[in-house]
């Protein structure tokens, strides 16, 4: 298993949650990767690429396998992927390893340029998943019985959300983030990493840290597609639009 790497060029995406009712990350992602591929990216999907918790068996069978055919396609030009799990994908853990594209972690300490960046998930920081895991598991299945009914539910609960995040986002630097997800990133900061992704939560933002690393989400591609891009130890957060005829292309 691999938990540590060296690469200049790397872009971080999280939470396609492809195969879920709702999700609308494949038509996004699949450019995507053909532009990162041409521009010579390394590729980490951090946690939650693939639906298992809350999957429509029709969505899986319409939007994998294109997904997968662009990754073979994306590792045949070159280009190093890397797969996190998160809490809705853990359960493939094995099968994605096995599958050879991929190299799947529980996080990534990634050296680049003389810079540290950690690349978790962050699931293990939310105090609901963490102090009652039956339950959070149990609603998170409720929640894609619900989807599966009406997939616009999940939109009207991200507004709910950030409606009832603003003065949270105050210690958070993130809107609709609960702190505990910058108390962990503080703590990981303390052990010498420049900068902190997570993804999880699906609110994209970044804000500075007290000892001056930097945290940063990537959010979800359910919504509004957001990507991290690391570059010669320069770390950013950016928001994704499809550029015209992006090709791979194969060394």
């Amino acid at each position: 298993m691999i938990t540590s790497i060296q690469t200049d060029r790397l872009v971080v995406i999280s939470d396609l949650h492809l195969g879920n009712p709702f999700s609308l990350a494949k038509r996004r992602v699949i450019p995507f990767l053909k532009w990162a591929a041409q521009e010579k990216y390394d590729l980490c999907i951090n946690g939650d690429g693939l639906e298992i918790a809350q999957a429509s068996f029709q969505k899986i069978a319409f939007d994998v396998p294109e997904f997968f055919k662009m990754l073979g396609e994306f590792k045949r030009a070159g280009r190093e992927v890397y797969y996190v799990t998160g809490n809705h994908d853990i359960a493939l853990e094995h099968f994605l390893e096995d599958w050879g594209v991929m190299k799947v972690s529980p996080f990534l300490n990634v050296h680049s340029s003389g810079k540290r960046i950690r690349i978790e998930h962050g699931h293990i920081y939310d105090p609901f998943f963490v102090k009652y895991p039956v339950l959070y598991e149990t609603l998170t299945h409720l929640g894609g019985w619900a989807l599966k009914v009406h997939p616009e539910i999940y939109r009207l609960w991200i507004s709910f959300e950030r409606f009832t995040s603003r003065l949270r986002a105050r210690k958070t630097g993130i809107l609709g983030e609960k702190p505990h997800f910058r108390e962990a990133a503080v703590e990981l900061a303390r052990r010498g990493f420049d900068a902190i992704v997570f993804g999880h939560t699906h609110h994209p933002g970044e804000s500075e840290l007290e000892n001056g690393s930097r945290y940063l989400n990537s959010g979800s591609w359910m919504l509004t597609p957001h990507y991290v891009k690391i570059e010669q130890g320069e770390v950013s957060l950016l928001s994704w639009s499809s550029p015209p005829r992006a090709r791979i292309q194969t060394e």
